[in-house]
């Protein structure tokens, strides 16, 4: 994994080129997951260029705040969280498994969140998606663990991003959750949980309710 060729795909032109100009090593893409044209293009492009692909990570998303409570029409909001947050994954998943197969060794590393254990009350349908990816990834596994492709899940807190902005306290870098990920991968750690969730995960084990309650409104 350390020393691979890293290929970053992404809708935003400015952030692709911020992203090669910080570190020239970088291969960016223009893609829209969301698009089937965008990901067919994307498919044929690593099948061309890179077909030594050995790993994939998912880790596109969006977040959206909306009460169905106040009778408005939420529809497109729904479809773009779930066809990003989700479809987009669980299709490229699909599209490139064929490559990563032919790997001696391979991954597929979907990362997801806390709240795909405790959802909160702000984000059902982005809550929804992660519980969707979580699932999939642990079925995935099971189908694939005769296989050379092994399905990772990174499950962080909070992460202080762009899409988290004026949102929760106390959250991780970016950087810290990449390491943390990096060493439960390279220790083959099917299910990683970083910082904060391990104590999410045992205390929605043994106080589920305490759990609901610090979630709930977070």
């Amino acid at each position: 994994m350390r020393g691979s060729t890293v290929v970053v795909c992404g809708r935003n032109m400015k952030k692709l080129e911020a992203a090669h100009k910080e570190n020239p090593a970088i291969v960016t893409f223009p893609c829209d997951i969301a698009s089937d044209h965008d990901q067919r293009c994307l498919v044929e492009h690593i099948a061309q260029n890179y077909p030594s692909l050995n790993i994939l990570i998912n880790n596109a998303g969006i977040q959206h705040n909306y009460d169905f409570s106040d009778t408005k029409s939420h529809t497109d909001l729904i479809d773009e969280e779930t066809n990003i947050n989700f479809l987009a994954h669980v299709k490229l998943t699909d599209r490139l498994l064929p490559i990563l197969l032919r790997r001696p060794s391979a991954a597929v590393v979907n990362v997801t969140s806390a709240l795909a254990l405790v959802p909160k009350q702000s984000a059902p349908i982005y809550c929804a998606t992660k519980a969707a990816m979580h699932g999939f990834t642990k079925a995935l596994r099971y189908q694939l663990e005769h296989t050379p492709v092994s399905p990772f899940e990174i499950i962080p807190a909070l992460v202080d991003t762009e899409m988290t902005k004026g949102r929760g306290k106390g959250k991780i870098t970016p950087e810290a959750l990449a390491s943390e990920a990096l060493r439960g991968i390279e220790s083959n750690k099917y299910e990683i949980r970083i910082e904060k969730t391990k104590i999410l995960f045992a205390l929605n084990r043994f106080l589920p309710s305490v759990a609901e309650r610090i979630i709930r409104n977070g």
